[in-house]
């Protein structure tokens, strides 16, 4: 009988520790990964670049401030995502690009239950998919490389749209919003992007900035406001194959719901991002990872341990012949 009261109760203590927690611990929730469209320039006029890219995510290392720890509820996630993205080049030095994702979230935790010598672990799962926010974003063409000043500069505006769910339930009680596919919630969407080559080396460097402003769901929470900067180099091995490290920064502030900042949720992350790529004409295949540099985080958080990623792009041309004759301004 003592046996199956404690193991009611550790069911019990799971359940509440989740639901305490759920809002406070956005374990699931690791920020942008790489997506193309905002890591290139604008696309041609009457070029339309289609994409899929398939990214896992392992979340397992629990972190306070600067300090790596033990996860208090031994917590773990994953998190799967797969994106179709479209980009469109609808004037000279004018593109849209439009992505939306399908998610798949899972986490675990445990707690001991049980006194004295019989003490056993009791483990808890939840777990969210479905179709995620839809982002649109208009990049323009500020500064245009050539070959007397191989230097780009772009910027653009948009905004994510809550085309996602934020209200599925897993046995009666609706899941925490990083477990959920979207948001709820409309997002502004600020980006920049420059970009130098040095073609006798064979090489490209290019930094990428984003700002994302979110509002409010229809349950009144609101995650926090979101800068990435990325730095990286590309380097052409062959006419083929082109690798890539990128280090990638993510400043994120804490959500807000009921009243209150949530502690669990805020931070700066360092990442490094490696990749590869192949091209062949309109074709382009690419693989790439991401791994944790530094972590400063608010309250105890579960972050990225790895990433992994596929990406396959391809690029129409829908120009007739006599703009085929006539260089682009």
């Amino acid at each position: 009988m003592m046996k199956l009261f404690a193991t009611i109760l550790a069911i019990v203590c799971i359940a509440a520790v989740a639901t305490e927690h759920a809002e406070a611990q956005g374990c699931c929730t690791v920020g942008a990964s790489s997506i193309g469209g905002f890591e290139s320039g604008v696309q041609p006029y009457r070029k339309l670049s289609a994409a899929i890219n398939y990214q896992y995510n392992s979340v397992t290392e629990a972190f306070q401030g600067r300090n790596r720890l033990e996860d208090p509820l031994r917590r773990t996630a994953s998190v799967a995502y797969f994106n179709v993205q479209f980009e469109y080049g609808i004037q000279p030095g004018l593109s849209l690009l439009g992505s939306i994702y399908y998610s798949d979230k899972s986490r675990e935790l445990t707690v001991t239950s049980g006194t004295g010598n019989e003490r056993f672990p009791e483990t808890a799962s939840f777990s969210g998919s479905g179709i995620g926010d839809l982002m649109l974003l208009a990049k323009y063409q500020l500064v245009s490389p050539g070959i007397l000043s191989p230097f780009g500069l772009y910027v653009g505006g948009g905004a994510s749209l809550p085309t996602g769910s934020f209200t599925r339930e897993q046995n009666g009680s609706q899941l925490s919003i990083d477990l959920q596919p979207g948001t709820g919630a409309t997002a502004l969407i600020g980006w920049a992007y420059a970009v130098r080559s040095f073609p006798e080396l064979g090489m490209s460097l290019f930094a990428t900035g984003s700002y994302r402003y979110a509002g409010p769901n229809l349950d009144g929470y609101r995650i926090g406001d979101e800068i990435l900067a990325n730095l990286g180099a590309e380097y052409g091995f062959n006419q083929f194959f082109i690798g890539s490290l990128v280090l990638r920064a993510r400043f994120a502030q804490k959500d807000y719901s009921e009243g209150r900042f949530l502690i669990g949720t805020g931070g700066t992350y360092y990442d490094l991002m490696p990749g590869i790529a192949y091209t062949d004409g309109p074709s382009s295949a690419r693989i790439f990872g991401q791994l944790p540099v530094y972590r400063n985080v608010r309250g105890i958080q579960l972050t990225l341990t790895y990433l992994l990623g596929f990406e396959y792009r391809y690029i129409f041309d829908f120009r007739d012949v006599n703009s085929l004759m006539t260089p682009e301004p």
